[in-house]
């Protein structure tokens, strides 16, 4: 009897680490970047019409970039981020065919690092390669 209890114990202690070190149920990206999104008129370089774009991040860090006008797909998958603050870094991973980024970041490949900015709570900056989309939450 002893020896099952003592079985189970350590089990359990197993099982408790194994979940605590793993993140299990914990978000991938930093909670103020989880929500619906759109986009401003225009990217920072001062003529990339960004207008049509939505963002969704969810809290596991499931993601689409996509044309709200028409309903393109842009880019989607997953990204991965720690929370540092108000400005910190997220790792893309895009899935998918249909693979289309923002033409101001032409460059991006399906597994790139963009940068963040948390403007306030309900503002967000992306940026790739100097240049930012900014992003105002949908309530």
């Amino acid at each position: 009897m002893k020896r099952i209890l003592t079985v189970t114990l350590a089990l359990a202690a197993a099982m408790t680490m194994l979940i605590a070190f793993s993140g299990c149920g914990g978000a991938k990206v930093p909670e103020r970047l989880v929500g619906q999104w759109e986009c401003a008129d225009l990217a920072s370089d001062g003529y990339t019409d960004t207008s049509f774009y939505a963002l969704t991040i969810e809290n596991g860090g499931v993601f689409s970039l996509y044309d709200e006008d028409a309903g393109n797909p842009g880019i989607s998958g997953t990204m991965e981020g720690k929370d540092t603050g108000k400005l910190g870094i997220l790792e893309l991973s895009c899935e998918g065919e249909d693979f289309d980024p923002p033409v101001c970041w032409a460059s991006l490949k399906k597994n790139s690092r963009i940068r963040y900015k948390i403007m306030a709570d309900d503002t967000i900056r992306l940026g790739y390669v100097g240049i930012w989309l900014t992003f105002t939450k949908v309530e």
